[in-house]
C-alpha cells in the first residue's frame, strides 16, 4: 500500500482549508496561491513553489505537514494524481453537449429523475427509516466516503448536529482509518459510495469497518457487489451513475434519513409529538 492514499484532489483539501480558515495568515496565502496556480504548481520544485508564494522552502515544508503530508514529495505526488473532470461523463453525453444543449439536458434530467424516484420509492423509504433508527440507537455514528460524496456527508453532518446528534466525518484517508479502528459494537458506520468504488480503492479501510463490530449501513447503487455482503443494512440509492448523476440520489437518501430521524426521534424527544 502507498504511504498515502488520496481520497480527493489536493485542490479539494486546499479549498476546504481556504473556505474554513478563520485567520488569513501565511498558510492561507500559500493555499490561495497554490489553488490559483493549480496546473502550474504540478511542475514546480519546492524552491519554485516557495518563490511563487514569497516564502521560504522551510515554510512550504511546514505547510505540507500542516495539510497532513509527511513531506513535500508526498504533497507533490498527490498534486500530480489525475482527477479529470470529463472522466465523469460518457462519450454520448459529451457529444450531445457539443451539439445540442437541449438533448444533453433532457438525457441528464431523465437520469436524475430516475435515480431520485428509485431512491425514494416506498420500499426504500422503509430502509431509510430503519437507518434513522439505527443511528438513534447507536452511541457513535461515523460517515465514510470520498470526493463529492464526502461533501454530501458534510451536509448530513450539519443537519444532524442541529438535532444534537454528532456524526463523525473525516476528509483524509489517515483520519478515516483512525476512526474506523476505534469503532465497536456500540457504533454505526455509514459508507456512501455510488458505484461501490470505495471498497475497490480503500479495501483495507472497508475491511476494518466491517470487522469493527459496528452496525454498517451502506448507501450504494452497486447492491450486487460481494463487498457489501457483510453490511447490516444496504440502501440502494438510485439506478445509474452515468454522467455523474448518482450524487443526486445520494443527497436525496441522506436528506430523508435526516427527515426520518427528525420525525421518529428528534421531535419526540423535544415533546413536539404527543402520543
Amino acid at each position: 500500500m502507498n504511504d498515502r492514499i488520496s481520497m480527493g484532489s489536493v485542490s479539494e483539501k486546499l479549498l476546504n482549508f481556504i473556505n474554513t480558515a478563520q485567520v488569513h495568515d501565511s498558510y492561507y496565502d500559500i493555499a490561495l496561491t497554490l489553488v490559483k496556480n493549480s496546473e502550474k504548481v504540478k511542475r514546480m520544485s519546492i524552491a519554485e513553489m516557495a518563490d511563487l508564494c514569497y516564502v521560504s522552502q522551510a515554510t512550504i515544508s511546514r505547510f505540507c505537514r500542516f495539510l497532513g503530508y509527511t513531506s513535500f514529495k508526498n504533497f507533490h505526488d498527490d498534486l500530480n494524481l489525475e482527477f479529470r473532470l470529463m472522466d465523469d461523463y460518457t462519450d454520448q453525453f459529451r457529444s450531445l453537449l457539443k451539439t445540442s444543449d437541449e438533448k444533453a439536458v433532457e438525457m441528464y434530467a431523465e437520469q436524475v429523475n430516475a435515480n431520485i424516484t428509485s431512491a425514494l420509492s416506498p420500499e426504500n423509504m422503509k430502509k431509510i427509516a430503519k437507518a434513522a433508527d439505527m443511528i438513534f440507537e447507536a452511541q457513535r455514528t461515523a460517515y465514510f466516503s470520498h470526493h463529492f460524496l464526502w461533501d454530501a456527508g458534510h451536509f448530513f453532518q450539519s443537519r444532524m448536529i442541529m438535532m444534537d446528534r454528532y456524526v463523525e466525518l473525516y476528509q483524509s484517508y489517515e483520519n478515516q482509518l483512525e476512526c474506523a479502528k476505534s469503532l465497536d459494537e456500540n457504533c454505526v458506520a455509514i459508507i456512501c459510495t455510488a458505484g461501490g468504488s470505495f471498497f475497490s480503492y480503500y479495501h483495507d479501510l472497508g475491511d476494518i469497518i466491517m470487522d469493527s463490530g459496528a452496525k454498517v449501513i451502506v448507501l450504494t447503487q452497486n447492491t450486487n457487489s460481494i463487498r457489501i455482503n457483510r453490511a447490516d443494512h444496504v440502501i440502494p440509492m438510485g439506478i445509474t451513475n452515468r454522467d455523474d448523476t448518482g450524487k443526486y440520489a445520494a443527497l436525496a437518501v441522506m436528506d430523508h434519513i435526516v427527515l426520518q430521524y427528525m420525525k421518529r426521534h428528534y421531535t419526540r424527544l423535544k415533546g413536539h409529538i404527543h402520543e
